[in-house]
């Protein structure tokens, strides 16, 4: 008798069977890409959208802090609404005698003598004593200015004698820096300092400091309301700050105390 011989086979995938596999696992690896790549996408913009609050939030607080430190009746918006200047306040006081204005008549005068007083913020540049307006300020010919030669613990020097247009209501004197302006320009927020302050409106072609990109308005950019007599100055800002299909708007109330 023969001995009976016995076959053993292995088991394997067949050729469709592989390719089958390697489709589902493409797939599945496809979908697992696509989602970390989301995931990673919404954090990157997650993270960018924070980044642009903080940058709008900084460069709001700054305009309304260098606002809130103006000469009131200096605050005016310029270049067709699209830039809002003013004059920083470098230091102030009270002067001891009436100075010559049309009212009393007296002769101008070169030199005021005033209480002790600090230039605590930039440049004494300028004087200014009762001003009501803008125009009072600004120009070639202000009633209620005047350049400053020097200045000392008890006394403010002026480069020519002056008769002003009033005195203030309780003496009151204010030195000031050059202008300065937050403008709106080609999509970005710039701050121009050291403005011509004999000009009508500020000079965009000159050196500024970027405060942030991908800016616009959010409506009315600059709403004033000027200050009188008896009533604080009062600035409204209005503007946007944009990042890919995002924006972040900001109104912000702006008070700028008046102390004729």
């Amino acid at each position: 008798m023969y001995p009976v011989c016995s076959k053993k086979y292995q088991s394997g995938f067949t050729l469709i069977e592989l390719i089958a596999v390697i489709t589902v696992l493409a797939i599945v690896a496809t979908i697992g890409s696509q989602l970390v790549a989301r995931a990673v996408q919404s954090y990157s913009d997650s993270q960018e959208r924070v980044k642009l609050t903080q940058r709008s939030r900084q460069a709001v607080e700054r305009m309304a802090r260098q606002i809130r430190a103006a000469l009131p009746y200096s605050i005016r918006v310029t270049n067709g609404g699209a830039c809002l200047q003013f004059l920083p306040v470098a230091g102030g006081g009270n002067y001891l005698d009436p100075v010559p204005d049309v009212a009393n008549g007296a002769t101008a005068t070169a030199t005021i003598d005033t209480a002790p007083y600090n230039v605590d913020f930039g440049s004494a540049e300028y004087m200014t004593i009762g001003a009501l307006a803008t125009g009072e300020v600004y120009g070639a010919n202000p009633v209620s200015r005047a350049t400053v030669s020097a200045t000392g613990a008890g006394t403010v020097t002026l480069t020519a004698a002056k008769q002003w247009q009033r005195n203030s209501v309780n003496q009151r004197f204010f030195l000031v820096d050059d202008p300065q302006a937050f403008c709106l320009s080609g999509g970005e927020l710039r701050f121009y300092e050291d403005q011509d302050i004999t000009a009508a409106s500020v000079d965009l072609g000159d050196d500024f400091d970027l405060m942030s990109q991908g800016a616009v308005a959010n409506g009315v950019l600059f709403a004033l309301s000027a200050a009188t007599a008896d009533r604080n100055a009062k600035v409204l800002i209005n503007i946007g700050f944009g990042f890919g299909n995002d924006q972040i708007n900001f109104s912000q109330d702006v008070g700028v105390r008046n102390v004729p």
